[in-house]
């Protein structure tokens, strides 16, 4: 029975030295965004905005470098069999 009071013990001074470190933490960031203003806010949003279409359109041009690229030769058959056919069409 000892040895679960133990164990509690232990995870309440865990539980207490992580719930400082995480007071610190916060202490830590308040000070670092003490000076943040609303312009400053804003053109973190705006650079944002900026880097995010950018990494579009970088993903949008790698995407169609991936694309499939169908042979000259398979357009050039198509294109004739078409033309095959227009002209069965015209004659009949």
């Amino acid at each position: 029975m000892e040895l679960v009071n133990y164990i509690a013990l232990g995870c309440s001074i865990a539980a207490f030295v992580l719930s400082l470190i995480a007071c610190a933490r916060v202490g830590k960031f308040i000070k670092g965004t003490a000076d943040t203003d609303w312009e400053t806010l804003a053109n973190l949003t705006g650079d944002i905005a900026a880097l995010k279409r950018t990494a579009q359109t970088l993903n949008n041009r790698l995407n169609g470098m991936n694309k499939a690229v169908v042979p000259q030769d398979q357009i050039i058959q198509q294109m004739l069999e078409h033309q095959n056919v227009e002209q069965i069409r015209r004659g009949g």
